[in-house]
């Protein structure tokens, strides 16, 4: 039975975030993890994933060496469970799971900065996400502040939070030089902000 049995952080307000991550393969069942972040999205009572992509980016072999972007891992959050898909390169459009869980019309999908990244899943790989909802817009329309439109993910949630990101920052210091689980836990970190903004734009 799939579980979330990777490493487990402690967040800012003593809650713990469990993860997991997964190296995805052709014969790689992925849909149970997915059942259990949806299940969780349910029981926080607002059915928000927080979602991130992360790209591999080639040059095609013509004569203006037209760029090529590949998925090469998904994560997605709640605020108990981060999971982090890493994806095969090249991408192999296989993922039906992954596919059908984007295109669930019962989960809002809640990013920072992802216009580019929607379009991108759209044009690389025919991935649509139904329900996808920038936070930064959100909370710009919410809080009456421009530039909370613009801002990244450690920034905004200091705008709107006010928390003490010292420990994200120290993972972010020399990112190549950490090690797998200290970015795992700069994934739960991030996921745990954006899904609390969320909560408290929706308060």
């Amino acid at each position: 039975m799939a579980s979330f049995d990777g490493p487990k952080f402690k967040m800012t307000d003593g809650s713990y975030v469990q993860t997991k991550a997964v190296d995805v393969g052709s014969s790689t069942d992925i849909s149970p993890y997915l059942s259990l972040i949806r299940e969780d999205s349910i029981l926080n009572g607002n059915r928000a994933v927080i979602f991130d992509v992360y790209w591999d980016v080639g040059f095609l072999k013509t004569e203006n060496k037209k760029s090529s972007w590949s998925l090469s891992s998904v994560k997605l959050s709640t605020k108990n469970l981060c999971l982090l898909l890493r994806l095969p390169n090249p991408f192999h459009d296989n993922l039906k799971d992954l596919y059908r869980f984007f295109a669930s019309k019962f989960v809002t999908f809640v990013g920072v900065q992802i216009e580019e990244d929607l379009i991108l899943l759209r044009e690389n790989h025919g991935l649509v996400i139904r329900n996808a909802i920038e936070v930064g817009k959100l909370a710009a329309k919410a809080l009456g502040t421009l530039v909370l439109e613009y801002l990244g993910t450690r920034e905004l949630a200091h705008r709107v939070l006010w928390s003490d990101l010292s420990r994200l920052d120290s993972i972010e210091s020399k990112w190549e030089e950490k090690s797998p689980e200290e970015r795992l836990e700069a994934a739960a970190i991030e996921g745990w902000l954006i899904s609390s903004v969320w909560d408290q734009l929706n308060e």
